[in-house]
């Protein structure tokens, strides 16, 4: 199995990213659904990975990046 087919599609337009990239290269949408608790000067923040389809992340509870970009609900 090629490393192509083992990235998951873009949720938005279905784009399969190359390994290396970090937003679709057709839409802008970022490849990973990450927390939004980004580090801080005073916090390390989440960081997350969390499946395309959650709006909220599992491991803290704050909403997802794909939650902010409105792209789940």
């Amino acid at each position: 199995m090629s490393e192509k087919e083992k990235q998951v599609p873009c949720i938005r337009c279905g784009q399969i990213p190359e390994e290396k990239d970090k937003f679709c290269t057709l839409c802008g949408t970022p490849v990973k659904n990450t927390c939004c608790d980004e580090p801080g000067k005073l916090d390390k923040g989440c960081k997350h990975v969390n499946p395309q389809t959650a709006a909220y992340c599992a491991k803290c509870g704050l909403p997802t990046i794909y939650k902010l970009y409105g792209i789940v609900n």
